[in-house]
């Protein structure tokens, strides 16, 4: 008869056959690419502490590299994972080998690191827009939806004239290509000594652009986007050309239009000619009587402008305040005309103020 004692011993011995034995998993190593690092995981407590203490134990490189000689890296122990940062990034769309060699196994773990998606770039954007632009126009302005490549632009871009034949050398050729800081937008110069009527280059090959006369921009299809992308497709943008503009700018011929008081309703200008779209955003600001600067949105396509105030508008007076480093889109400014005569350019002059009466109705 088997005893109370003896039935226990053996409930307990196949309770433990029944249960499942540890496992371990096997180590793995993935990119993260949030920080750049690669996460190996899976090590035991003496793998990861023999890996973080012995040098060259880990060897990270590019797979099919026929060398031993690793990429210089970091080690870092995050919890029971060894974090590798790499002095270098990795590059998308390569595979990567991560050697672990410890005195009793070695592993072998592939990393892939997946090929970036590329966006397209396009053109957005062209100033000025206008159907007819001055003769002695200075800058035209390209916008495009991604960061481009620099270095491009006096191969990729081209004027046509209105006999199908390339004007030659239209733009000033500057060292350093005209971006802003997000590399969208560039600024093509017309060549200033051929617009500027009577010094050498204009005497010798004539103004880039003539009044009456149609041209037409061609960006080429093979323009690249900062990550590599081409265009793919030739944009072609229509340009007519009027009489030149040769006058200072007065603000005194803008129209104005104010909005009533208690509203948030811009305050829009009509200027009486095409002004340099960049330089209408960055020089015009409005005030209120104590002299504080407004805060609200400013647009303009360069033919008028408009500011839409933060705060709703208040009965009484507001200042338009000109910076007297304004420009029109041929180079005038308020202090002279471009090409105003030898000696009268150079004046200081002080910012020109606009009173601004918001009428209660």
């Amino acid at each position: 008869m088997t005893s109370f004692g003896s039935f226990m011993r053996q409930a307990l011995l196949a309770a433990c056959i029944t249960l499942p034995l540890p496992t371990f998993a096997a180590p793995d190593a993935q990119y993260d690419a949030t920080s750049g690092a690669v996460i190996l995981s899976g090590l035991s407590e003496a793998e990861q502490s023999e890996a973080m203490s012995t040098e060259h134990a880990l060897r990270l490189q590019v797979a099919n590299l026929d060398t031993e000689r690793g990429m210089p890296v970091r080690l870092d122990e995050l919890g029971a994972d060894i974090v590798i940062m790499p002095r270098f990034a990795l590059q998308a769309g390569t595979e990567y080998i991560l050697n672990l060699d410890l005195a009793k196994t070695s592993y072998d773990l592939g990393i892939s690191l997946p090929e970036t998606e590329v966006t397209i770039p396009k053109l957005i954007g062209f100033a000025p827009s206008q159907a007819v632009i001055p003769a002695n126009t200075l800058r035209l302005y390209v916008q495009f939806s991604e960061p481009m490549a620099r270095g491009q632009l006096r191969e990729t871009i081209t004027l046509i004239g209105s006999d199908g034949d390339a004007v030659p050398s239209p733009f000033l050729n500057l060292e350093t290509e005209l971006w802003d800081p997000s590399q969208t937008r560039a600024t093509l110069l017309l060549d200033p000594g051929r617009i500027k009527q009577g010094v050498g280059p204009n005497t010798q090959a004539g103004a880039p652009l003539t009044s009456g006369e149609s041209y037409q921009l061609i960006v080429s299809k093979s323009m690249l986007s900062a990550a590599g992308a081409p265009l793919g497709t030739d944009v072609t943008l229509a340009l007519r050309v009027g009489p030149s503009e040769r006058r200072a700018i007065d603000p005194m011929n803008w129209q104005i239009l104010t909005p009533p008081a208690g509203s948030h309703t811009s305050l829009t200008i009509a200027f009486d000619r095409i002004m340099d779209s960049g330089a209408v955003l960055r020089l015009l600001r409005v005030q209120d009587s104590t002299g504080n600067d407004l805060r609200g949105h400013v647009s303009s396509d360069a033919g008028g402008w408009a500011f839409a105030p933060t705060q709703a508008w208040q009965a009484g007076e507001y200042y338009l305040i000109v910076d007297p480093e304004l420009e029109d889109v041929s180079g005038n400014t308020i202090a002279a005309p471009f090409d105003a005569a030898s000696g009268t350019i150079g004046a200081t002059v002080p910012e020109a103020s606009i009173t601004i009466q918001i009428s209660k109705n």
